[in-house]
């Protein structure tokens, strides 16, 4: 069981938030990075025609989440006259794979590295190595350590699980247990500090048990069963992502308890949306992956023209819950 105690200052919610899909279109030079050991060349990927070169490179294979950023990614290359190439681990967990995509494509030269790190302390060394080498390093949902890259784009993850928190303590009394992502990963667990230290303005919520769900619905619908049997009373689970309030409201639902325990996911995805119109679970705090993939091209586009570009940019998120669940059965 994860224990963790937190320190930060409460301070006030505020509104402002991957299966790597398949490549198509002529701007695509290939998929897939090269094997770190194959890149042998330190000259930059710009084309006979001077087209420069985008990398994407997200969490894992397989999360429809990073598959609209992608998209949004891809589309906003090919728009501005780049080529484009994306690679990932099958694992959101797997960092030294990520680590090593990000080495073949920094030795291979590309012009713009997008990165979702898995880990923001990790992926920090090939993120420098990037821009000491003179590629644009642009950070989007989940950031890496330090300042040495030009920009991240994402969802202001700390405030959005104090919009988590804000709504369980307005929906639910009694016992609360929370489903964190994985360790190292800077999104959620700043989705988890915003949410424990929001949660202490409201008395009658206690949180009484944590644990990871790494991402991944199976391992969450085991941890949130473990949840219901240590506290029987449990009246409410918050979740860090989609995915894992899903696997949660499957283990709820399982153990005839849906009435009783109130599911808050993370993420806005269709299929959260959906869960909520079916009843699986009961809200989840909406990001925009497909705004932050579109905003990180057209930054990088004003930096490398010699523009200014600002460092953080927070997207905008929602609480999706009942009434509004089937607006968000799209990306936004």
């Amino acid at each position: 069981m994860k224990k963790k105690l937190l320190a930060m200052l409460g301070v006030t919610v505020l509104l402002v938030s991957s299966l790597a899909g398949c490549s198509s279109g002529s701007k695509t030079s290939e998929t897939a990075a090269p094997a770190a050991e194959e890149t042998t060349t330190e000259e930059s990927t710009e084309s006979a025609d001077g087209q420069k070169t985008i990398a994407f490179v997200p969490k894992q294979l397989g999360n429809p989440y990073f598959a609209a950023v992608q998209d949004a990614v891809e589309a906003a290359a090919e728009e501005n006259g780049f080529l484009f190439e994306t690679s990932a681990p099958d694992s959101s967990v797997d960092i030294d794979k990520q680590i090593s995509i990000c080495d073949a494509y920094v030795s291979k030269g590309v012009d713009v590295l997008i990165l979702i790190a898995n880990d923001s302390t990790a992926l920090k060394d090939v993120t420098d190595k990037a821009m000491e080498k003179g590629i644009a390093v642009f950070t989007v949902d989940s950031g890496v350590d330090g300042d040495n890259y030009v920009s991240y784009i994402g969802t202001d993850n700390y405030a959005g699980g104090q919009m988590a928190a804000q709504w369980m303590g307005e929906n639910v009394k009694g016992q609360v247990a929370v489903i964190d992502g994985a360790g190292g990963n800077k999104a959620t667990t700043d989705r988890f500090n915003g949410f424990m230290d929001k949660i202490k303005d409201y008395p009658d919520i206690e949180v009484v048990t944590s644990d990871y769900g790494n991402g991944d619905m199976a391992t969450s619908m085991t941890v949130a069963e473990n949840f219901i049997t240590a506290y029987p009373d449990l009246a409410g689970i918050f979740t860090c992502d989609d995915i894992m309030a899903q696997g949660a409201g499957q283990a709820i639902q399982a153990a005839g308890k849906k009435d009783q325990v109130t599911i808050c996911g993370f993420d806005g995805s269709p299929d959260g949306a959906q869960a909520i119109i079916d009843g699986l679970i009961d809200a989840t705090i909406a990001q925009t992956p497909a705004n932050m993939g579109k905003t990180a091209v057209e930054e990088a586009v004003k930096y490398l023209n010699g523009e200014d570009v600002e460092k953080t940019i927070n997207t905008p998120i929602e609480v999706v819950y009942a009434d509004n669940a089937e607006d968000y059965l799209n990306w936004h």
